[in-house]
């Protein structure tokens, strides 16, 4: 213990050296013995001209600031350099009872990554800010609120309907995620009217509450009625991010939503899905848009094109070489050509 002690403290004496070669040797070298000790020798490096040494001097005092580094803590509260004030927000829940008071002052402050840093570490020490976090104008301070709200066990439901409520399309879709990740508070059915009301002015809400439905599985009257209506929207992201959650789900718990998909007008999105699904219950709804002559030749089509090359079930084959004979071109052709794929 004593030869680990002596070579931090000579380490430390090199810090003073006048070859810089030496000095960033010694900081790479107090960083690899990782001694809290050596923190007192990195306070007089925020002073240095060289960026290099101030950065390396950040670094050191937050990875070992603690308890005695009150003072320290305060002094960085107080200084003209953001960076220095971003600090003292991230060591001041490590320096006891006066942490609050610290991060209380820099609440407000002028430069928003020391507010941002600010009002993260106090949500993360005392809850009772998220309700003042919530009223607050900058939108990043809102969504800190809705983080820390996503980790309690018991949530206000009028917070959670002030959120949904909010005039940011961003907190809007933070408050549907809360609920999905929360499904013992979503499925008590309080908040499905709020939810469609802001989705008719917001399509993004209308893909996020889909995902919501998609990824619990659980059946909601109320929002099957309106499923057809935003199932309309045909934005490349809103099908991806359909698709993809649709991909982790077992058909069975979600088929009443798979239905309202496969039996919309959103052909793009209903290709996208099949395409990626090689199921019993995925072959049930190709052969039925395959046989109904009402349905696009365009997705007809192309869902004959998904299958090139691949051997289908004896019905499915029957059916594309029956189509061969469709009195629309682009369906016979493809037909056709699925054909010779897997001749």
């Amino acid at each position: 213990m004593a030869s680990g002690s002596n070579v931090i403290k000579a380490t430390i004496r090199q810090l003073n050296n006048k070859d810089v070669r030496l000095r960033r040797r010694a900081v790479r070298k107090l960083f690899e013995l990782d001694d809290p000790i050596a923190i007192d020798a990195f306070i007089p490096l925020l002073k240095e001209n060289d960026e290099w040494f101030r950065e390396k001097a950040l670094m050191a005092i937050q990875r070992w600031a603690s308890m005695k580094d009150l003072d320290l803590a305060e002094k960085l509260s107080k200084s003209k350099k953001p960076e220095e004030r971003i600090l003292a927000c991230r060591i001041a829940p490590r320096v006891g009872k006066s942490n609050e008071s610290i991060l209380r002052r820099l609440l407000d402050d002028e430069n928003n990554l020391v507010k941002q840093n600010a009002w993260k570490n106090i949500l993360n020490i005392n809850e009772d800010f998220i309700e003042e976090a919530l009223e607050n104008e900058d939108v990043g301070i809102r969504v800190l609120a809705i983080e820390r709200l996503s980790l309690m066990n018991e949530i206000n439901p009028d917070v959670i309907k002030k959120i949904l409520d909010d005039d940011s399309s961003r907190i809007r879709k933070k408050a549907i995620n809360l609920l999905k990740s929360k499904p013992e508070i979503y499925s008590s059915g309080e908040y499905d009217e709020i939810i469609i009301k802001i989705a008719e002015k917001d399509d993004d809400i209308q893909i996020n509450a889909l995902i919501m439905l998609i990824e619990l599985g659980e059946k909601n009257e109320l929002f099957n009625q309106k499923i057809p209506i935003w199932l309309k929207n045909d934005d490349p992201e809103m099908m991806k991010l359909i698709v993809q959650t649709i991909e982790k789900k077992d058909w069975g718990e979600i088929d009443w939503i798979i239905n309202k998909i496969m039996n919309s007008s959103n052909d793009k999105l209903i290709s996208r899905i099949l395409r990626r699904k090689r199921s019993i219950e995925a072959d049930k709804y190709r052969k039925n848009i395959l046989l109904d002559e009402k349905r696009d030749f365009v997705l007809r089509s192309r869902i004959i094109e998904d299958l090139f090359g691949k051997k289908q079930d004896e019905e499915i084959m029957k059916i594309i070489l029956e189509l061969e004979n469709n009195e629309h071109e682009a369906i016979s052709e493809t037909a056709k050509m699925y054909r010779k794929s897997v001749s």
